[in-house]
């Protein structure tokens, strides 16, 4: 962005234009780089206090109750923030595609998402689909330094049938996992979530090399979700945490 300045002197030849004078308004956050940059503010406490998330869905993908209080469980315990806020889920018209990019996925985020980053308050976006993702065995992803989308039809397929885990189980492990990426695990170039040790399964891109880590591959995989879920949500391990604690998390 470019700034203008006033030429104009105050009394005596100054550049103080006195008690009227104005400063510039700062520039508006930006939620539309990619997703890691905002690590430290969703990890840290020195430019955002706290944390508000709106999450629109699709008719028939209303997400669970108990799994977006698991996800403000673990916003809880990970971010040093006084107070995270999940807004009431609102209800958008369905799409009705049996598939969605990313960019389509961007593009209702910029038609449907009303709230954005002020204060100190950071503001995060969640949107769930009635479709899946273009690419297949995909159960989330992120896709903005802010922003992440779930696809609901891809829920339908991996949960709540026999053997199967609930449909909170399965909503929770993904939604948990796809805020994991916004604060730059494993590895994501720019996130400043460095690698305190080297855990990275660099074969299966930005995820853990360890199997029973909220960040293992196989979490946000369909093809493989339902056979490494061990029965509860599946925590962070200690490599993570130190990640996230290194860059200004708990």
């Amino acid at each position: 962005m470019l700034s203008c300045s006033d030429s104009a002197t105050g009394p005596n030849g100054s550049d103080d234009n006195g008690p009227d004078d104005q400063q510039p308004d700062p520039a508006p956050y930006s939620h539309t780089r990619n997703p890691g940059t905002s690590a430290n503010d969703f990890l840290a406490d020195s430019n955002y206090t706290e944390l508000e998330i709106e999450i629109d869905y699709m008719e028939g993908y209303e997400p669970n109750s108990e799994a977006l209080s698991s996800l403000e469980t673990f916003l809880e315990e990970r971010l040093n923030k006084t107070s995270v806020t999940i807004l009431e889920p609102t209800q958008i018209p369905g799409g009705n595609q049996e598939q969605y990019s990313a960019e389509e996925i961007r593009d209702l985020e910029e038609e449907h998402r009303d709230n954005t980053t002020e204060g100190e308050t950071l503001s995060a976006y969640m949107i769930i689909v009635d479709g899946k993702y273009d690419q297949d065995n995909v159960l989330g992803i992120a896709y903005y330094n802010t922003s992440s989308g779930f696809f609901g039809a891809a829920y339908d397929e991996v949960s709540g049938g026999v053997g199967q885990p609930s449909r909170y189980q399965t909503e929770a492990t993904s939604f948990r996992h796809e805020f994991g990426h916004l604060f730059g695990l494993v590895n994501v170039d720019g996130s400043g979530t460095e690698m305190q040790q080297d855990h990275q399964d660099e074969e299966n891109g930005h995820h853990c090399d360890n199997d029973s880590c909220l960040m293992y591959y196989a979490m946000e995989s369909t093809d493989l979700f339902g056979s490494v879920f061990g029965g509860s949500i599946p925590s962070l391990d200690q490599n993570c945490i130190d990640d996230l604690q290194a860059n200004g998390g708990r």
